[in-house]
């Protein structure tokens, strides 16, 4: 058993202290977005709280204007979420099998772990919080791979490290029921018990039912459940050698271990916009509502003048007529400052009017606003980035479980007929220590039904695929079922394949996908190993691929092609004269060539000799041609 940190309490106590800056902002960003705009951080109490209303009663206007940008970047990101396409290593048969059968397994697991809303809730902590990260696992009670959103209130890292490749351990916390915890891990009940829960970062209160669990990963594949002082858990062989957790960043920043999020930058602009709003609201009131003038001989009591429509007021004209005092009105400036407040919110978040639906002063041409709408989406090309290399690294860390932890009995009911297929290639397949399959997060493939359909149409007009295929594709909504059953026949080509390598006979029908057979033999005698079997198992698999090559051909056709299978050394056709066989015989310049050419007539003759002692009438010109044959090998 490998050492574990004795002091793991500390250093995630230590983790926890040095991100209390960050976590304040966290908190800071998310009231915002809720419309929370005028907050003070109480140090006493240690947690931002509203500010009191100002002892004149003057108005806090709050314009939320980060919730709409917030709402479209979000539109934006969870729109063009990445997929996985997986690229075989090599145009060969047996990656191209591999590279299909790890798409469809990753396809499936795109569906049951419900990767699509697991990317939007790490999208909405990237816009909020600039950090979030994804949690890939395998649930033993659910037997079944897990894919869980973690926020950056939940993240630990190594102490003092300045980037995530840095760090030699990762945590997660979650808040687990103590019972249910204690039932997983009887042994340390008492523990589980006399732990509590701290108080959340951001002043959220967990029930007392609950306790504070950290999974924690080593880079050298240890692994840990650790609860208040105790380790509940520990094991130093977990299949997946890098971190399972995967960390995405909005704005990553050199030597900052946190990323920057779209609503830190914003924070000032909007408290100043509001700022702003308040003091025009405030003089708009004070406009509306001037202050009088009243001599205090006029006899005017104070309740005597208020807002109520036709209202009578009683003075003494003797003593002075009361009248108000028009304010001066706010400067031009003042407006002017706070639509250019606005305007360089939307700046620094990188939204503008034409993204946020609305119409562009002085843009009139549909170009012009296509070109403003593409500028502001790639400004989000960083962030996509990110999300994209997180993906892929979360679709490798899949794939590897699914080697580990899916049997071949749960892999055929998962994938039905083709479940055995897919286990047979994704076991063969080395994706850690020697890549074979390259992943692709890239590419965003879109699984929605109308896109599928959409697909099946455009291949059925191109003529790609046939009209039958199509309608049976629409409706039983296969998707791209023929690429599956592709996949079935290429993995039953190579099984056919391998029997031959291993000296068994084989039969092939017609029912079966000829073309597959075609390619994954002619494949195989391109390489090497076909040269290394013995020579009657050479011949055998030669026998295998001109038989399924010619499997449309007429039976002349297929009786040429078995006698004519070589382009060198040259054999003639069975109708070919002496002479011109003789001809063929001394054409090569080299001695080796002639005799190797000789070699070939003559063992041509030898087997229309063997078919003529069958039962067949002797043919001449193969007597006359053995003879010549014999003449030319002598000499």
């Amino acid at each position: 058993m490998a050492d574990f940190p004795e002091d793991m309490g500390s250093l995630l106590q230590r983790s926890q202290q040095q991100k209390s800056g960050e976590t304040r902002m966290w908190d800071l960003c998310l009231k915002f977005l809720e419309g929370r705009q005028w907050l003070t951080y109480d140090r006493n109490l240690a947690q931002h709280v509203t500010n009191k209303s100002s002892q004149n009663g003057g108005t806090k206007a709050t314009v939320n204007l980060l919730l709409n940008v917030y709402r479209n970047i979000l539109a934006k990101l969870r729109l063009s979420y990445p997929g996985i396409v997986v690229l075989p290593a090599s145009p060969s048969t047996e990656d191209i099998t591999k590279a299909k059968a790890s798409e469809t397994a990753l396809r499936y697991f795109w569906e049951q772990a419900q990767v699509k809303e697991v990317l939007g809730k790490v999208i909405e902590w990237l816009i909020t919080c600039g950090t979030a990260a994804i949690h890939t696992y395998y649930d033993p009670e659910k037997e079944k791979i897990i894919a869980k959103p973690v926020g950056p209130y939940d993240l630990f890292f190594e102490p003092d490290v300045l980037s995530v490749d840095e760090s030699q351990w990762v945590a997660i916390r979650t808040y687990e029921v103590k019972e249910e915890l204690a039932e997983i891990y009887p042994d340390f009940a008492d523990e589980i018990e006399g732990s509590g829960v701290s108080q959340r970062e951001n002043n959220q209160d967990a029930p007392d039912s609950r306790v504070e669990l950290f999974e924690i990963y080593w880079r050298d594949g240890k692994h840990a459940l650790f609860v208040g002082d105790t380790y509940i858990y520990q094991d130093d062989a977990y299949p997946i050698r890098e971190f399972p957790v995967h960390v995405f960043k909005y704005t990553n920043i050199p030597y900052r271990l946190w990323g920057l999020s779209l609503l830190t930058p914003l924070i000032d602009l909007q408290w100043l916009y509001n700022k702003s709003r308040s003091q025009i609201l405030n003089n708009v009131e004070l406009m509306a509502n001037p202050k009088w003038l009243i001599p205090k001989t006029a006899g005017v009591s104070k309740n005597s003048i208020t807002n109520r429509p036709g209202e009578k007021v009683f003075y003494n004209a003797a003593g002075g007529k009361p009248h108000q005092i028009q304010s001066v009105p706010m400067p031009g400036y003042v407006m002017d400052n706070i639509q250019r407040l606005q305007v360089e919110l939307l700046d620094v978040s990188g939204v503008h009017n034409i993204s946020l639906g609305k119409r562009e002063i002085g843009v009139t041409s549909g170009k012009a606003i296509n070109a403003l709408a593409q500028q502001d989406s790639s400004q989000l090309q960083v962030t996509q980035l990110s999300i994209e290399v997180g993906v892929q690294q979360m679709a490798k860390t899949a794939l590897l479980l699914m080697k580990t932890y899916y049997t071949e009995p749960k892999m055929v009911r998962m994938m039905d007929s083709l479940g055995q297929v897919i286990f047979d290639q994704i076991e063969q397949a080395s994706i850690v220590d020697d890549p074979e399959i390259f992943l692709q997060a890239g590419s965003l493939f879109r699984d929605e039904a109308q896109d599928r359909d959409a697909k099946i149409l455009q291949m059925a007009e191109m003529g790609l695929i046939e009209k039958e295929d199509a309608i049976q594709e629409l409706s039983f909504r296969t998707g791209n079922a023929f690429i599956t059953e592709r996949i079935a026949s290429i993995a039953h080509a190579r099984d056919i394949l391998e029997a031959c390598k291993r000296g068994y006979e084989v039969e092939i029908f017609r029912s079966d996908d000829i073309e597959a057979f075609v390619k994954v033999f002619g494949e195989f005698m391109r390489t090497r190993d076909y040269y290394a079997l013995p020579m009657e198992i050479q011949d055998y698999i030669r026998d295998v691929f001109l038989s399924v090559s010619t499997a449309n051909l007429p039976e002349e056709e297929y009786s040429a092609a078995m006698r004519m299978d070589k382009v060198f050394p040259r054999k003639p056709a069975p109708n070919t004269t002496d002479a011109r066989k003789a001809s063929l015989a001394i054409a090569p310049e080299s001695s080796a060539a002639q005799t190797q050419v000789a070699g070939e007539l003559a063992e041509q003759s030898a087997q229309m000799g063997a078919i003529n002692q069958a039962g067949q009438a002797p043919d001449p010109a193969a007597a006359a041609a053995l003879a010549q044959m014999l003449q030319g090998g002598g000499q």
